[in-house]
């Protein structure tokens, strides 16, 4: 019976995670804050708890991710996102564990005129892509080391998003409530990526290493099927809150020199996902239905 360990418990992919549809006789624990204790410590306590669990896979949902409280935070975010994952990294070579962990399109500087490919040179712009990013070179470091993780996925995604008080469709939705005038930015570009369908890309990953599958082996873009703006992802949302019977609110595009923010965001953050569907299968994320879902549950509360 496979034993898989999920890094995180309150987040909105970890949650996503355990809501999947697993086959049947798979065992499922998390290890949240509580049991990690401290950014400090985090590391430490999860190596240690791969090491006595001994889990067949395990799942890395666990990162500091408040992208401008970084800023001011860097210590706890580099623990959280640069060694945490070189202390899981490390227990699952040891114990020839597959592990799928979860990056993001903030390690690059937005500056390409297309889509990013997992070849492209990372440029981060603040602490939460640069840490981010030395999380996926120390996990890499690992598979190149003596005594190596031979199993072990990245994924790259952007905006990820659920029903979430704190995802981007409840704090707007929130405010739209309130009937207060919406302002969201047009010049910034990525890929919304659905909370459930990214759990479900490190689920067929994790499984595909489980068996011993070369293919799922490296680095991988992962994100929603259709580049847009915050503004018309906003749109979208407001579009579908109104179809649910929310008064329609304004909204306003705004550049993102008029709404400044404590870390720059890269204004290009598309990701090209043709590696993990050609060696894997994994197909870009359908958003509109899980944008109408995620509407839907927001207003129901």
């Amino acid at each position: 019976m496979p034993n898989i360990l999920i890094l995180g418990e309150a987040g909105q992919l970890a949650r996503a995670l355990r809501d999947l549809p697993w086959p049947s006789g798979h065992d499922l624990r998390s290890l949240g804050r509580h049991q990690l204790g401290t950014p400090d410590k985090a590391g430490e306590a999860a190596a240690a708890a791969i090491r006595s669990r001994r889990p067949h896979l395990v799942l890395n949902a666990a990162a500091y991710t408040a992208v401008d409280r970084a800023e001011a935070e860097p210590e706890p975010a580099r623990a959280l996102n640069a060694d945490l994952p070189l202390a899981i990294a490390q227990a699952c070579a040891d114990l020839d564990i597959p592990l799928v962990h979860v990056s993001t399109d903030y390690v690059f500087d937005g500056a390409k005129a297309g889509a990013y490919v997992e070849t492209d040179a990372p440029n981060p712009l603040g602490i939460y892509g640069a840490t981010k990013l030395a999380g996926d070179r120390n996990i890499e470091r690992a598979a190149a080391s003596p005594g190596r993780l031979r199993r072990w996925a990245i994924l790259r995604a952007s905006w990820v998003f659920s029903a979430a008080n704190d995802s981007f469709p409840g704090k707007l939705l929130s405010r739209a409530r309130s009937g207060a005038a919406l302002q969201v930015v047009d010049d910034q570009v990525g890929c919304p990526t659905p909370a459930n369908a990214l759990a479900g890309a490190m689920q067929a990953m994790g499984e595909r290493l489980l068996d011993q599958d070369a293919a799922a082996r490296g680095l991988f873009n992962y994100c929603g099927e259709r580049a847009m703006s915050w503004h018309a992802f906003a749109a979208r949302l407001v579009d579908c809150a109104v179809e649910a019977g929310l008064t329609r609110p304004e909204l306003q595009p705004v550049s993102s020199d008029q709404f400044p923010t404590a870390a720059p965001r890269p204004r290009n953050s598309v990701l090209d996902c043709a590696k993990i569907q050609r060696q894997c299968g994994i197909a870009p994320a359908a958003i509109d239905a899980e944008i109408e879902r995620a509407t839907r549950a927001i207003l129901s509360r």
